[in-house]
């Protein structure tokens, strides 16, 4: 059987090459990464404040009852954030009593706010009370509210959970 011969020293330099530039290329993709990441991530921006500005009524279906909310949503992050939709659950007096959806688009500027209205359906226990007379004994003047909520970005936000969601509470009058 014959005997291999040692690599020589000038065989081994294409390999370490190669490994050397693996372990380059390697380490860019993950520092590229980790400062990618780092951008996206949900923590690193702090939630909008979302106000409910005024409820009107529109026009529905004899059983619907519609409104139309008008948002006032606030950013106090230094970078805009895009949205192409928003979904809320709105709360009177402690009890859930709808949700809405929209499909807008728009920014809410850094450090500034903009004005968004969003069609909501109330649900019929709530009507019921209030045709039976028995919201009478809710508070006189502004109810307390609560809006629970989201402006929804594209895929890839969703996938990173990086869109914006928000709880905001106030009070508001509420048409009768």
């Amino acid at each position: 059987m014959a005997d291999c011969p040692a690599p020589s020293h000038h065989q081994a330099q294409p390999a370490r090459r190669m490994a050397l530039r693996f372990v380059a290329a390697s380490g860019v993709a993950a520092a590229v990464s980790l400062a990618t990441g780092c951008a996206l991530t949900p923590w690193a921006a702090s939630a909008p404040t979302v106000y409910l500005m005024s409820v009107e009524r529109l026009p529905g279906e004899p059983l619907e009852r519609r409104f139309d909310l008008q948002l006032r949503i606030q950013n106090p992050n230094p970078k805009p954030i895009a949205f192409n939709g928003m979904a809320l659950t709105l709360e009177l007096n402690n009890r859930t009593v709808g949700t809405g959806v929209t499909n807008a688009s728009g920014l809410v500027p850094a450090h500034g706010d903009t004005l968004l209205k969003v069609p909501v359906n109330v649900s019929a226990p709530f009507e019921t009370l209030q045709m039976l007379g028995l919201t009478d004994k809710l508070p006189r003047g502004d109810l307390p509210y609560t809006l629970k909520g989201r402006l929804t970005g594209g895929t890839l936000e969703r996938v990173l959970g990086t869109e914006a969601t928000f709880e905001s509470t106030g009070s508001v009058r509420w048409p009768r």
